[in-house]
């Protein structure tokens, strides 16, 4: 993370928009918002699941957000980059994002689908033949709500994620603005 931000702040002139128009920034503005919160809710709902239902990594959990898609958190953390990206940077940097973020996630997603097949057996094979291993189906995402769960000590597990997402985007629309309109 701190690396792109870095990357982000030395390309500044060649990434930020000059002249974004209003509405479309509004609307990239809003959707990457809802894509960061969306991430948040799988990544807590995920991880929270997994820590109540696995004890020592002796239970494959298939249910909850698992049952949606085989990896909730890396999914969450996708949506939440897409949200940033969306809301700080042109459209294209999305897809330069995705690249990245696939050549770093795919491999490990490999490793550990390799690990579950070793542990479990069967009842993973069966398990991929069901549940998606990137995106969830849509049909699952309009049900929602049977799926993906809160607690709040589940929040307080990636409140510093969270905070430090919110406070990193800011500052950075801050500067942003101050780039593109000056100090006044």
């Amino acid at each position: 993370m701190f690396l792109g931000l870095g990357a982000v702040i030395m390309l500044s002139n060649f990434v930020f928009p000059h002249q974004r128009q209003a509405v479309l920034g509004g609307l990239l503005n809003a959707a990457g918002i809802g894509l960061i919160l969306f991430g948040f809710l799988f990544r807590i709902s995920a991880r929270g699941y997994k820590e109540e239902k696995c004890v020592n990594g002796n239970t494959l959990v298939k249910d909850g957000p698992y049952a949606i898609i085989r990896n909730p958190m890396y999914f969450g953390t996708f949506m939440i980059g897409a949200g940033v990206v969306m809301m700080l940077l042109e459209l294209w940097v999305f897809f330069l994002f995705s690249i990245v973020f696939l050549l770093i996630y795919i491999p490990q997603m490999k490793k550990e689908e390799k690990v579950l097949l070793e542990r479990f057996g069967r009842e993973y094979e069966e398990y991929c033949k069901i549940t998606p291993k990137y995106f969830p189906r849509f049909d699952y995402l309009l049900r929602i709500n049977r799926y993906i769960s809160l607690k709040p000590f589940w929040i307080k597990k990636e409140i510093v994620s969270m905070i430090t997402t919110v406070i990193v985007v800011i500052l950075i629309k801050i500067w942003e603005c101050i780039r593109l309109f000056g100090y006044k």
